[in-house]
Formats: structure tokens, sequence, C-alpha cells
């Protein structure tokens, strides 16, 4: 029986990793994604907590899962404190714009992101985000942000990491945290689809991605390359001369 749950446990540090991270349908359904992620995480902590108490003893067990335990409340505290340092400074900096329920930081450049505060999110822009994008791309931008509050990527992001931190020397860990990232931002840019359009979304991911600038100079980075690909795939059609206005 112990060989089994080895044999198990191998196949689920090395191959499955690799096999789900390349799967098609992950792009497809990135909430599908997710969950088999986090199914995969507790399933091979499951494992290798029975391979040691097989092994060697259920006192060994409990002292790893309580260290594991640790670490998963050490990072979302750390995670949280960081947090709550950049609630203050937005507080001291950040202008509340109650049309469009954000918080507008006077700043050139063109950044959106969430930042978590439990049952109150915020959604932070820049003076050079409402510059630069038009109405309906900054509805999607405002969408795909608010799916990332709505459906608490930040405890899905932080538990990865968690699981990242705990496991350091197993490649499939950090390749699970860099997957899951990835699918809590395909997932929000369906909701930014859902809200507004394909063509919209996409041309948003792109001219903040530019920050405005045109033809050669634009060299996007390894992630926004594939979010917009991946909606690229999803097109019902050869449509990306309408993306760029």
């Amino acid at each position: 029986m112990t060989g089994v749950f080895l044999l198990l446990l191998a196949a689920l540090l090395g191959p499955v990793p690799r096999l789900l991270s390349n799967a098609r349908w992950a792009g497809r359904v990135p909430r599908a994604a997710a969950i088999t992620w986090v199914v995969y995480a507790f399933v091979t902590a499951y494992l290798l907590l029975l391979n040691l108490v097989f092994v060697i003893s259920w006192l060994v067990a409990g002292v790893l899962l309580a260290w594991m335990i640790g670490r998963l409340v050490h990072t979302v505290l750390t995670l949280r404190r960081t947090q709550r340092r950049h609630q203050e400074m937005l507080a001291m900096v950040a202008e509340w714009d109650p049309g469009r329920r954000v918080h507008v930081i006077d700043d050139d450049r063109a950044l959106a992101y969430c930042l978590p505060n439990g049952a109150a999110p915020m959604v932070v822009v820049t003076r050079g985000c409402l510059e630069l994008a038009d109405d309906a791309e900054l509805r999607a931008i405002l969408a795909h942000e608010r799916s990332h509050a709505r459906n608490r990527h930040d405890l899905l992001v932080a538990g990865f990491l968690a699981w990242q931190r705990i496991l350091p020397f197993v490649p499939s860990c950090r390749l699970a945290a860099d997957a899951v990232g990835a699918a809590t931002e395909a997932w929000a840019d369906d909701a930014a689809v859902a809200a507004v359009s394909h063509d919209v979304t996409l041309r948003a991911i792109i001219r903040m991605g530019s920050g405005g600038a045109d033809g050669p100079v634009w060299d996007p980075d390894p992630p926004t390359l594939r979010r917009i690909r991946r909606l690229l795939d999803q097109m019902p059609g050869p449509r990306a001369g309408h993306l760029v206005r």
C-alpha cells in the first residue's frame, strides 16, 4: 500500500502538474482549471502526509501538517499586513470617485488593480488609465478587477504562494503557483468579456499594456501576451484588425 501511495505522490509532483499546465481546456475554462489546481494541492498534501504516517510515524506527519498550516497562515498574514499598509497609503493619496466606484491616484502611468480588503475590496486606477482608456475599455478594465475582488482570487494566489514556500525544492509547486495566477487573470478577462465584448477587452489589454505606444515600440511581457493570444483564439473570426483604433 505504501508503494502505491509513493507512486501516486511521485506522479503528482512530476508529470501531472506539467500536463495540467499545458492542457488546452484550462485556457477555455479557467475557473475549472483553478479548482483543479486546488484539488491537486490538497491531494498532494494528503498523500505526502499519508506516506509519512506509513513510512515514519503519526508524530512526524502531525508536525509536518502543523508546519504547513503555519506557513499558510504566515503567508496570508504577511500579505494582509502589506495590504493594510497599502490601504493606509491610499487613504492619503487616492481620491474616491463615487460615479465609477474606484479610488483614483494622480499618476501619469496607466495602471489598474484590485486591493483586497475583506468584504470591501478597493479597485484603484490612475489618472493615466482614465485618460488612456475610452469608456468601453474602462468598463472592461473595471469588470476585470472587480472579478478579482468578487471571486477572492487573492486567497487562491496566496494559498499557492504558501504551497510554493512549503515545498520550495519541488519545481511543480512553482509551476502550480504560476498556473493559478494565469488562471485567475483569464477568469477575470472572461468577466470583462461578459460585461463588454471580446474586442473591447482585447483592446483594453493592449492599450494598458502598451501605455498608448504604437507600432514596434510595444514589447508585451509574457503574461500579457498569453492573455491576448488566449482571447484571440476564442474570437469567432479573424477580427484582429478591429482591436486597436
